[in-house]
């Protein structure tokens, strides 16, 4: 190879490199655009119970998860559990399985100032693996149930309105939140799941009860955050049966708004029942 040879050489490899910086520029732009184009379908396709209980069992297993992540975790891996990006798994030793496609969401980049003085978060996607995809030993994790009347009495805890033991309440009627009265009224007689399903359902109405109160236009909401709630203190939540037409009838953006509501709602109840179950035992530990 002669002096002059080595000159193509080195064109050839800074031609590659502004051309390999170019390509991983478009390939965010793409990959960014791919996920929110993801997240419109996703968002769309809330439009049935299996699909909405399938976002709810994300958002209960996720609860840092924002509704958007969420949302297109569901639509790619539903039954994701734990996931982590590749370089994390990495330096915990786990090798991610070949051919294995990552699930897209997106990550908030560094915000800047625009001229008229508004800050913006940028977001950029990001591809994470669930263990399901890695070699790490899958393993449901043992967690002692804490005693049902410490976990309703957690529960209680979080309600924003009395509730009360009745026994005249109709049959079919376990329990239920009186606007009038501003106290949620349950029956005698009920075990844990029927206890916890009820009470954190009522419990959700009396939270999103700004004054104008319409039972009819809450229920599916209410229901949802009960569903989360539930399924994250350990018990069978209530299956969801229908999507309600005020829900199915709005814009692709407000029901992800509707779907933040009801996110921030489970987790006040959840992480209200976690703070109070602690104090319990710091109170029992302490006698």
């Amino acid at each position: 190879m002669t002096e002059l040879d080595n000159l193509f050489d080195n064109e050839n490899t800074q031609t590659g490199n502004e051309f390999s910086k170019e390509e991983w520029i478009k390939q965010k732009i793409e990959s960014r655009e791919e996920a929110y184009v993801m997240l419109e379908i996703a968002t769309e396709e809330l439009d049935n119970p299996d699909s909405v209980m399938a976002y709810l069992d994300i958002q209960s297993r996720f609860d840092r998860y924002s509704v958007s992540n969420s949302l297109l975790i569901a639509y790619q891996n539903p039954d994701a559990t734990r996931i982590c990006d590749s370089k994390t798994w990495q330096k915990n030793n786990v090798r991610i399985n070949k051919g294995e496609k990552g699930i897209v969401i997106l990550e908030p980049g560094k915000p800047y100032t625009r001229d008229d003085g508004r800050t913006i978060t940028p977001y950029n996607a990001k591809k994470v693996f669930d263990i399901s995809q890695t070699n790490a030993a899958q393993r449901t994790p043992r967690t002692k149930m804490p005693d049902a009347r410490v976990v309703i009495k957690a529960l209680i805890r979080t309600s924003p309105v009395p509730v009360e033991i009745s026994s005249q309440l109709p049959k079919e009627t376990k329990a239920i939140y009186q606007p009038g009265a501003k106290k949620i009224f349950i029956k005698q007689g009920l075990d844990g799941d029927e206890i916890f399903r009820a009470l954190s359902k009522e419990i959700a109405f009396a939270k999103l009860d700004n004054g104008s109160f319409n039972r009819n236009n809450l229920e599916f909401t209410a229901q949802a955050v009960s569903y989360i709630a539930t399924s994250r203190a350990g018990y069978t939540p209530e299956p969801i049966t229908a999507v309600s037409d005020r829900f199915l009838s709005l814009e692709v953006k407000d029901k992800r708004a509707e779907l933040a509501v009801i996110r921030e709602n489970a987790n006040s109840i959840s992480h209200t029942i976690s703070k109070a179950l602690e104090s319990m035992n710091k109170e029992h530990t302490e006698r």
